[in-house]
């Protein structure tokens, strides 16, 4: 059986603090996906425009960069990036990606994730910020 593996899009507010990746993201959106994925992947992942993917207890510091101020090419350098460094921990042979995360980020890694022979879902696409809480809030345990 394949494991399933959650790729979750973090978030711009922010703690002021350094600290772990998955205690540095303060948003509301934010906290749902990661216990949502606690209760239903085997094990998951973060992405940011700044530091590409993220391990859930990497120690990272506060900063201010945004996906949106990238040219073409650097979104799909960064893409290429974050599928690169997830390559390091799971084999696509081995798992299903579950990708969280607005468009202007799956833009680039759903081509990317195909290209690297990933098989993957995207469980709220399609929906707005406000019917994916109430998606969380339904679904989390």
């Amino acid at each position: 059986m394949k494991r399933k593996i959650g790729l979750l899009a973090t978030a711009r507010k922010k703690a002021d603090e350094p600290a772990a990746a998955i205690d540095l993201y303060i948003s509301p959106l934010f906290q749902k996906s990661v216990r949502y994925a606690v209760q239903n992947y085997d094990d998951f992942y973060l992405f940011s425009a700044k530091e590409g993917l993220l391990q859930k207890n990497q120690f990272i510091y506060p900063y201010n960069v945004s996906i949106k101020n990238f040219s073409l090419k650097e979104k799909q350098e960064w893409a290429k990036k974050v599928i690169s460094k997830l390559r390091e921990f799971e084999r696509p042979d081995l798992c299903i990606i579950y990708l969280h995360g607005g468009w202007v980020y799956r833009e680039f890694l759903q081509p990317e994730l195909e290209k690297n022979g990933y098989a993957y879902e995207v469980p709220l696409e399609g929906l707005g910020i406000g019917k994916q809480l109430n998606w969380y809030d339904l679904h989390i345990k």
